[in-house]
């Protein structure tokens, strides 16, 4: 023990006392499939630069999502590689249980530079996204897709393409919902403009339902971006937003996007010079460098819309950015300066950024393999600044998102879906979701609408071979954000334990709370603490600690004699990230309590800190009256649940106490089975009381 045991008491008892601001809750609703049975979204499978050039992923990717009067809205192409047809699929949220309906456009990836279509490669290209857009206006459907810089010399037909539903189709019943509805497709948005060489489309709709377009036209290093208005009835002319077909040095193009977020138009992202790792220049940086801001209050129709710094000071357009940051006049930050370990600092993706309805800006950037977060109040003259720990990584191409005073990220840990989430004034980042189904994913892009985060999604089969790998199912994931009051908490650092075996091993990580954690915990090896509650109760006992290789590592937890077998401890993936596991409603007295942990994985897990979670009270009048036997368990999924109490309603917890599955107890029967193997808690109430059951699902 390494501090005062009564100052420890005397803090826990403060604690106690201690509520802190609401958390953010992420619940998922529901989760289906798109592509039907047999089918499956474009994936290249194979090898790249032989079967791909740049990245594998196709499908889904890009600006692929829109959700709009209740209506989900997505874009894919057609696995396998014979096939690669466009596909719009669309589901009506407002009806429950409702089906997907999918249209198959006779347009098919014309791979690189072209080369499936007129037969002279194999090869795809992960440039050509497909966005989508829908205007409220008309109802009208518009899709920019299959483009990578062309030039209607080589593609004639297929250089720049766009499909365009007739008026008042968005939103026709389903039965109605075919290709018949879309005009032919063409090759421009206005007939006379230019639509050569444009790549990364992305289609964004204004409070008016009006719609604006945007498209890079050149290429990596040397490209201008170009942004188009349609109000509902024709698409303007193509008006210049960045320019970055400068001379030299300052010659580049910009990395990232724009967003319509309360009632303003922004825009965030990175530089890439074309100067991009030379030594022999004055840039300095490998790929992208430096963080952009700059904004509008109106709708962007044209050049003349008068657009702002984040000083609110006016700009010019088009936005000229420059390698001297005095100069540069949206740059916010340099991270490869800040953060940056290598002579030349690499940040190979977009930033990711929101803006919440207070203003608070937060940007999140890859640098040198390592997070780093930019963040600052409207009221704030400077952003503040983070690296490493649980900070999310924008290179699985999720965006930053904020609900209320909340600002969160969706990512895949594992193949599984991990939603991380700070308060707009911090970067206090933890995991509030972390899926369990037994499908892997391999990437995903995502939609947030209100209070709904839509999360569109890709299977890892593991299949890579070609010709079979390349059919993937795609998923859609519904969830409803929400506040919930902080609950009161009591802490206790792992490193502080009152007794513990002999040769326990303290270790230093800035990522560990307090700054330390147990090192090389080894099997049969305990600690132990005695701590003081002031509130006697129902409390969640949680555990945070680092598992960076084990499914299958475990503890025995005992809390005031009571023993928890086989805990099984959450899969961080890394040493310096420190993960919840749960144990819900165990029962801590007023005075002292003990709780013990013992390794039983020697090696798999290094506890960080532990918390206890007040409940409020908990009636069990009926459970202590009534038995209820839960059997078989473990199970392969299926539970009996024997009972004469009526009404009972579930929640099914996961090790981390976040509820994945909810129902009603129908024929004593409740069904578990598309859940993966492992330990879960079933929560048992019938308005009045609750039980809470471990059971194992094997």
């Amino acid at each position: 023990m390494k501090k005062s045991y009564f100052v420890l008491c005397l803090l826990l008892v403060f604690c106690s006392l201690v509520e802190a601001q609401n958390e953010l809750v992420a619940t998922l609703d529901s989760s289906t499939r798109v592509s039907g049975d047999g089918e499956g979204g474009l994936y290249f499978a194979g090898a790249r630069n032989v079967n791909y050039r740049f990245s594998p992923r196709i499908t889904p990717h890009g600006d692929c999502v829109d959700v709009v009067n209740g209506y989900a809205f997505v874009t894919w192409y057609k696995g396998g590689m014979d096939a690669r047809n466009l596909m719009l699929s669309r589901k009506n949220l407002n009806v429950p249980n409702s089906n997907w309906v999918t249209i198959e456009f006779p347009h098919q990836h014309v791979g690189q530079g072209g080369e499936l279509l007129n037969g002279t490669g194999i090869r795809g290209d992960s440039h050509n996204t497909a966005a989508i857009g829908v205007s409220t206006i008309d109802n009208t459907i518009h899709i920019l897709y299959d483009m990578h810089a062309y030039r209607s010399s080589s593609l004639p037909n297929h250089f720049f393409n766009y499909s365009v539903s007739k008026a008042n189709m968005a939103f026709v019943p389903d039965n109605e919902f075919t290709l018949d509805i879309f005009n032919p497709k063409r090759n421009y948005l206005k007939s006379g403009e230019d639509y050569e060489r444009m790549t990364y489309p992305m289609i964004h709709r204004a409070d008016d339902g009006s719609l604006i377009a945007r498209y890079r036209q050149g290429g990596s290093g040397n490209g201008d971006i170009l942004l188009a208005h349609y109000d509902g009835s024709v698409w303007s002319d193509n008006w210049l937003f960045h320019e970055g077909t400068l001379a030299l040095p300052n010659r580049n193009n910009m990395y990232g996007g724009e967003r319509f977020l309360n009632g303003k138009f922004y825009s965030g992202f990175s530089i890439r010079y074309s100067t991009n790792s030379d030594t022999n220049t004055s840039n300095g940086y490998m790929l992208n460098s430096g963080l952009y801001y700059a904004y509008t209050n109106g709708i962007p129709s044209n050049a003349s819309i008068p657009w702002f710094d984040v000083n609110d000071t006016s700009i010019a357009l088009p936005i000229r950015n420059n390698i001297n940051p005095n100069s540069d006049p949206v740059q916010i930050a340099q991270p490869g300066d800040d953060y940056g370990t290598a002579s030349l600092p690499r940040s190979s993706s977009d930033p990711a950024w929101t803006v919440t309805a207070n203003g608070a800006i937060h940007f999140v950037q890859r640098v040198d393999n390592r997070n780093v977060h930019y963040y600052k109040l409207a009221t704030d003259t400077n952003f503040s600044s983070n690296v490493g720990g649980l900070i999310p990584n924008p290179q699985v191409r999720g965006e930053i998102y904020s609900y209320k005073n909340h600002v969160f990220m969706v990512e895949l840990l594992g193949g599984k879906v991990n939603i991380k989430t700070t308060l707009e004034d911090q970067s206090n980042w933890e995991i509030v979701y972390a899926g369990t189904e037994s499908t892997n994913y391999a990437h995903f892009d995502a939609f947030v609408d209100g209070n709904k985060l839509y999360v569109y999604l890709m299977e890892d089969t593991g299949n890579n071979t070609p010709g079979v790998g390349d059919k993937r199912p795609l998923y859609f994931q519904e969830f409803t954000l929400s506040e919930v009051d902080a609950p009161v908490l009591i802490s206790l650092e792992a490193e502080d334990y009152t007794t513990a075996s002999t040769d326990i091993n303290i270790g230093s990580s800035t990522s560990a709370s307090g700054g330390e954690y147990i090192d090389a915990f080894a099997s049969n090896q305990f600690i132990e603490h005695k701590f003081q509650v002031a509130t006697a109760g129902s409390y969640d006992f949680i555990l945070f600690a680092a598992n960076r290789n084990r499914d299958d590592s475990i503890m025995d937890i005992e809390i005031n004699g009571t023993l928890y077998d086989d805990v099984l401890i959450t899969r961080t993936f890394d040493w310096n990230i420190y993960l919840k596991t749960r144990i819900p409603n165990i029962t801590l007295n007023q005075g002292e309590n003990t709780v013990r942990l013992t390794q039983r994985r020697s090696l798999s897990s290094e506890p960080d800190k532990i918390e206890f979670e007040l409940k409020s009270a908990l009636s069990t009048n009926d459970f202590n009256i009534q038995k209820v036997l839960i059997y078989p368990n473990p199970s392969e999924g299926v539970f009996n649940i024997k009972t004469n109490i009526q009404n009972l309603r579930y929640n099914l917890l996961n090790i981390q106490g976040q509820i994945i599955q909810s129902g009603i107890v129908s024929q004593n029967i409740v069904d578990f089975s598309n859940h993966i193997q492992g330990i879960y808690f079933l929560e048992l109430s019938n308005g009045n009381s609750k039980l809470v059951k471990k059971i194992v699902v094997d």
